[in-house]
């Protein structure tokens, strides 16, 4: 098989791109293997990386629908269902850049995908995209268990190349909406994290394996989902209902069988008055890395106020540096944190406030790095807030 893999980007692509270089760099691939070929397809070159590893990867990420390997010979990769001898199912899908005439190829294509398997008394169903679309979602293929009872054919077209590839796997839809709506308790007053971010900012740590401790941990979405990653966890607020909120949502998922064997501590802090024996604890506690978002007011449907957004602002850069006091205190040179810094739109445009007001001199941002000089966004289409993600290192 290839050694060559292609993964496609959901929404975000800048910081999928980011996921992937962190996730890869744990195995020895630098990012130099990492070619972008288009805007969310990301080509993967390093003939050192097994199959077995490439899937281990992809199923740990939290910012990409797709990935598979790349075609040698698009003529003969038939051969492997027509040599089965039995029904297939299959699908075309074209990622990057597609064109108008697109869905005229797509069918006469799949056509004659058909026709040849009908030559060699193959049996084939055919699942098309969704009208207007030039690519299966990932629903589709899941749902029609396209990837283990035939292939899904990815024609992946840049501005001035374009290359094949077949699907290995898509993201897991349903685990991730199952772990978002189902969970017992969602505090939808405080504002609650997409679990697919959360998945993504605990791999941009850069770990294997430890203690992942979210200071802020509402109802439980970062401790979750680094526990269904295996880590460890610690989760703190200062909201008593926040803690039972994130005990029982990590009790149900340990029920469901999403998580496996992990150790985990729920407890009260506050981190602008931290108590000595809490802090005590922290020292004793061999933390990995903390991945955090901070209260950062209820939601909001509509433009602020300039003043309402410099006193949310204002509260964020009290929790954060009452957070980097204790971390001075509980941390080691190399410790990692990936937190996050909102933006606010407001009537006189946005408002933010600069990672450097709050770590000052002693940690080192390493968005550059491994972003390439990307920002680190997530923002859906009309928001009012735009979650800023930074990755610090301490010096």
């Amino acid at each position: 098989m290839s050694k060559q893999y292609f993964f496609e980007a959901g929404s975000f692509q800048d910081l999928s791109y980011t996921e992937l270089v962190s996730v890869f760099n744990l195995y020895g691939v630098s990012k130099d293997r990492i070619q972008r070929f288009t805007d969310k397809v990301f080509i993967v070159r390093d003939n050192e990386v097994s199959e077995e590893i490439v899937k281990k990867i992809y199923n740990r990420l939290g910012g990409f629908v797709r990935y598979g390997y790349l075609l040698d010979q698009v003529d003969t990769f038939l051969a492997e269902y027509i040599a089965k001898g039995t029904k297939v199912t299959f699908g075309v899908s074209i990622l990057g850049n597609s064109h108008s005439k697109d869905h005229v190829f797509l069918r006469k294509l799949s056509n004659e995908l058909k026709d040849e398997l009908k030559r060699n008394e193959i049996s084939s169903r055919f699942i098309r995209p969704l009208s207007g679309e030039t690519e299966l979602n990932a629903a589709q293929v899941l749902k029609n268990e396209i990837v283990e009872k035939g292939f899904e054919l990815c024609i992946i077209k840049s501005e001035n190349a374009e290359i094949y590839g077949c699907t290995m796997g898509v993201q897991d839809i349903e685990g991730f909406a199952m772990r978002d709506y189902d969970r017992p308790h969602t505090d939808v007053k405080m504002g609650t994290l997409p679990p697919k971010l959360a998945r993504m900012m605990i791999n941009l740590a850069g770990l294997k394996e430890g203690i992942i401790w979210d200071p802020f941990c509402g109802s439980g979405t970062i401790p979750m989902e680094a526990a269904v990653l295996g880590f460890d966890i610690l989760g703190s607020d200062i909201d008593e209902n926040a803690l039972e909120y994130t005990e029982k949502n990590i009790e149900w998922a340990s029920d469901k069988g999403l998580i496996g064997i992990i150790k985990y501590d729920i407890f009260h802090l506050d981190v602008k008055e931290p108590d000595n024996r809490t802090l005590a604890k922290l020292r004793k506690t061999p933390i990995s890395a903390v991945v955090c978002e901070p209260f950062m007011g209820p939601p909001q449907r509509s433009t602020l106020f300039s003043g309402k957004a410099e006193l949310f602002l204002k509260r964020v850069e009290e929790l954060y540096k009452g957070l980097f006091d204790i971390l001075h205190e509980v941390t080691h040179e190399g410790f990692v944190v990936v937190m996050i810094i909102p933006s606010y739109k407001t009537s006189w445009g946005w408002k933010t406030i600069g990672v450097r007001d709050i770590v000052g001199k002693r940690w080192e941002v390493l968005n550059t790095e491994l972003s390439g000089g990307r920002d680190l966004k997530w923002s859906r289409k009309n928001s009012i807030i735009t979650r800023n993600i930074f990755i610090l290192r301490r010096k």
